[in-house]
């Protein structure tokens, strides 16, 4: 009897998790104040744990006496279970105790993440209450019903926002406070559970090289990615930060509290600063996206921002120079969202592989020698060997993905690349205005030249 092969279906694919953040509108001022209390109940938690797996800890190492203490989800929670039947801590059972309890378990993941990597992981910190963004988590049972989500204890809340997994199962709930104590703004992150056929798979293999920029980033296939113009937003900050710096010293010279017109104008400049953090957000997940649907893999160099942004002032013997210009430019650097961007793609692309960044923008990628006459502008590379003209940062890209090559393991499947045929979408401007590329040591050796599509040796024709 011939057995039958079984065709695989795509609907059993199991559900990927994608996360969406909503607003929070509230009906009455006595739900934002319960919220405020159960995020405050979280943070109580918190300091009080710590400040008792600390204590345990000191007394262990004191005297030697039984096994070393545990600081396992399990054992917190059992503790938190005798803490919440005190009676010197009856208030938390006005709380929901799931709610509350966990935040032991960001306790204990940030102890298991100290006790793997002590060198690069930092003990858990107690948590201010003007330092810490309040929040709270609803783990499980999460109560969805359209644009409306049921917080206990606090009763339904209506959420804004675009909801395009509306329908779908929720998993888990994050709220989170913004603002000020008098203007508070709450917002929820909801993580669902979507069917694997409503999102787009990531790209399975391919690679693309990506060079970094100010204030833009261009690829090996010459898509540009740029970042937002917050230019406006910039100067009303400098304009709210001047009016706050001259409060403050009034404030302080005459020995009197802030006026109410200064803690008004403080409450702007922090609802400014959110927005354009939102914008830096919400455009770096935007070319993430775009270029992990693309390749599996990003080829991108091994900046240390830090260094690069250094201060130029030198000291009282040795003054730095042109110190106006070098702040400056650590300023657009910071705008251009490097490390930012970089964090994305490593949890979001297949994989992410980092390259010497020396002197990319000044190697040919057709006939790979090292020249800084090669640069002609910041925005146009000329070789003066094999007369290959592009765009300065095409070029660099090209480079970059040649040498992160040899390091890319091959992943299974097509690409969303390979199936739509990428093809460059924008022009790049320019690199860094007003500035020369010094000139360094070039390789050991030339890189292979990735394959690429026929335009990327084409003459560049763009505007300069």
């Amino acid at each position: 009897m011939a057995t039958r092969t079984a065709i695989p279906d795509p609907t059993t694919e199991p559900p990927v998790i994608r996360a969406e953040q909503y607003r929070v509108r509230f009906d009455s001022p006595q739900q934002v104040a319960l919220c405020a209390q159960i995020a405050g109940a979280c943070r109580y938690l918190w300091n009080h744990m710590l400040a008792d797996c600390r204590w345990r800890y000191r007394m262990w190492k004191m005297y030697k006496i039984g096994p070393k203490p545990s600081v396992s989800v399990f054992t917190l929670c059992q503790r938190f279970t005798a803490l919440r039947n005190d009676p010197d801590h009856a208030w938390l059972k006005a709380y929901p105790a799931a709610v509350v309890r966990y935040s032991l378990k960001y306790l204990a993941d940030a102890y298991k993440r100290f006790l793997a990597d002590s060198v690069n992981e930092g003990k858990p910190h107690f948590k201010s209450r003007h330092r810490t963004t309040p929040g709270f988590t609803l783990p499980d049972n999460v109560r969805l019903d359209g644009a409306r989500l049921y917080v206990p204890k606090v009763g339904w809340v209506r959420l804004a926002g675009s909801g395009q997994y509306f329908g779908c199962r929720p998993k888990k709930v994050r709220v989170l406070k913004e603002g000020t104590e008098r203007h508070p703004q709450w917002y929820t992150h909801v993580f669902y559970e979507v069917p694997a056929d409503r999102v787009q798979p990531p790209a399975a293999t391919g690679a693309l090289g990506l060079d970094r920029n100010v204030g833009q980033a261009t690829d090996s296939d010459g898509r540009v990615y740029t970042v937002p113009d917050t230019s406006n937003l910039e100067a009303n900050i400098r304009s709210k930060q001047r009016k706050t710096d001259k409060a403050r010293e009034r404030s302080r010279r005459n020995g009197q509290p802030l006026s109410n017109r200064a803690r008004r104008i403080c409450g702007q400049l922090s609802k400014l600063h959110r927005k354009q953090k939102r914008k830096r957000q919400s455009a770096a997940h935007q070319h993430s996206r775009r270029m992990v649907d693309t390749a599996h893999t990003v080829v991108i160099e091994d900046l240390h921002t830090k260094a690069m942004t250094r201060s130029a002032k030198g000291t009282v013997e040795e003054p730095g120079t042109n110190v106006q210009q070098k702040a400056g430019l650590n300023r657009e650097i910071l705008k251009s969202n490097w490390g930012l961007l970089e964090r994305q793609l490593a949890y979001k692309a297949g994989a992410l592989v980092k390259v010497d960044p020396a002197n990319t923008s000044q190697t040919c990628a057709v006939c790979q020698p090292v020249d800084r006459e090669n640069r002609k502008t910041q925005a146009l590379f000329h070789c003066t060997v094999c007369g290959h003209t592009a765009n300065a940062d095409h070029n660099a890209a090209i480079n970059i993905l040649a040498r992160g090559v040899p390091l890319v393991r091959p992943a299974r499947g097509v690409g969303a690349s390979a199936r739509r045929g990428a093809s460059p979408s924008g022009t790049p401007t320019t690199r860094e205005p007003g500035r020369r590329v010094p000139a360094r040591a070039g390789p050991s050796g030339p890189a292979p030249v990735p394959s690429v599509n026929p335009s990327v040796y084409a003459p560049y024709t763009g505007t300069m």
